[in-house]
């Protein structure tokens, strides 16, 4: 047991490196990001008067709030799908599966394909999404389609399947270990009491395995509001969100309005991690 004090100087004097590099590598960048959005005038530079007009001018374009809707909407789609696969992953590989060593290698076959870059794996997906990709080859062969169809790559549709594929392991993680953390005697009580499974489930197991959706949901969400390797790779440049939007305007020298489109993307995930917390204290779990 620590024989450190919680506000002693020794503790301080441990907390300060990594207290350092958390201001360098997070809150100045950040801070200058937030500057840089103030700038006003016409010249890129840091005497430029502090402003809210970047974004009045940004705030005031209807299709630039259409562009935050709808990447709130895909986001908000795309959580509630990994969140019912992950949770049913999840479920299998700690309650249905009672073999370790087969809990062991399926968990591996699931997590081994996660080993590689978010960008090749992106990547990936357009050979297999593609007119004569392998998804086209396969609904041919059972008979589902007659000719390969071209909804599937450069489409909505198209970057919702690679984003629930890329990150159904974030759902999923957390639940596993929350379910791990149930004690099988709690379930073995409640069915010993003629609890029917629907109830065992709905009354202990989910409650408890609770905090594990929201880390999950919170992972995906900040993960798919930021996307642009996905949108831009599977989504051809056909659709934006506020991921894309920002590649856009840093690629036309728009330094401003990125910083002012990377304000308002922090801001919305503020919001939501502050929701989650408020729908379940995730900072007590493993206490």
């Amino acid at each position: 047991m620590s024989t450190i004090r919680l506000r002693s100087p020794a503790a301080f004097w441990l907390a300060l490196p990594a207290g350092l590099w958390m201001a360098a590598a997070v809150v100045l960048p950040v801070l200058l990001i937030v500057w840089v959005s103030l700038w006003g005038g016409t010249s890129v530079s840091p005497g430029n008067p502090i402003t809210l007009a970047n974004y009045q001018r940004f705030l005031s374009n209807g299709n630039y709030l259409w562009l935050i809707g709808d990447t709130l909407v895909q986001t908000a789609m795309i959580m509630a799908i990994t969140g019912v696969l992950g949770y049913c992953i999840a479920y299998f590989l700690t309650v249905k599966v009672t073999s370790s060593g087969w809990r062991v290698a399926l968990f591996l076959a699931f997590v081994i394909p996660f080993w590689t870059s978010t960008l090749i794996r992106a990547i990936a997906f357009v050979p297999f999404l593609g007119v004569n990709g392998l998804l086209n080859q396969a609904l041919m062969a059972v008979g589902l389609i007659e000719r390969p169809i071209q909804a599937f790559l450069y489409s909505r549709l198209g970057i919702s399947m690679a984003q629930v594929s890329l990150y159904t392991l974030l759902a999923s993680g957390p639940v596993v270990y929350m379910l791990n953390s149930i004690p099988p005697a709690l379930r073995e009580a409640a069915m010993t009491l003629k609890a029917p499974p629907i109830i065992v489930f709905w009354r202990i197991i989910l409650p408890l395995s609770l905090p594990g959706i929201v880390i999950g949901q919170v992972l995906v969400f900040l993960n798919v509001l930021a996307d642009f390797i996905t949108v831009t790779t599977v989504g051809g440049n056909k659709l934006a969100f506020l991921g894309n939007l920002i590649l856009l305007f840093y690629e036309g020298s728009q330094l401003r309005m990125t910083a002012v489109v990377s304000v308002l993307l922090m801001l919305l995930m503020l919001a939501g991690v502050t929701l989650a917390l408020r729908v379940v204290d995730i900072r007590k779990i493993g206490g």
